[in-house]
């Protein structure tokens, strides 16, 4: 193949229609075989037959190689599918473990919100009893106050009363 390709050029053709060789235009002679005499004709001839039992030779042998690197570039691209299908399945099995482990999570954290919101709110409703209860004693308090105040000041009256008699 290596060689094939060498003597092949795109733009050209193969190296030896167009670089001198036995069927270029300008051969080593400086003649196309058809401007030679017989005798060398027939040698012509079993040059080009065998030339170009060479080059379909070498071009059946450039298509083995082509099919083969052909072949072998489809098990290659088939080993990739396979292996982004691989890769597929395991990132989806790991977004889905993220993604159960991340629900269990709020759901642990909801859960423990919910159980702190309840216990703050009791603990609340306890405080305010205490302040309810506090402002009832103080009120009581106050109303004793003032009724010592009052007898206070009766007994003032009292004893200033008593004193000047």
């Amino acid at each position: 193949m290596q060689n094939t390709r060498q003597n092949f050029n795109a733009s050209k053709g193969f190296d030896e229609f167009s670089a001198g060789g036995p069927l270029s235009k300008n051969g080593a002679q400086g003649q196309s075989p058809f401007n030679q005499t017989h005798g060398s004709m027939a040698q012509t001839t079993q040059q080009n037959t065998a030339n170009i039992k060479g080059k379909l030779g070498s071009l059946d042998e450039m298509i083995r190689q082509l099919a083969d690197e052909l072949n072998y570039h489809k098990k290659e691209v088939q080993v990739l599918r396979s292996e982004k299908e691989s890769l597929e399945s395991v990132l989806t099995m790991k977004t889905q473990d993220v993604r159960k482990t991340l629900t269990n999570e709020l759901f642990k954290v909801e859960e423990e919100m919910k159980r702190h919101y309840a216990h703050q709110k009791a603990e609340n409703a306890r405080i305010q009893q205490q302040v309810t209860a506090l402002k009832g004693e103080k009120t009581a308090l106050d109303m004793q106050l003032l009724e010592l105040e009052r007898r206070m000041a009766e007994l003032e009256l009292q004893v200033g009363h008593d004193q000047h008699h």
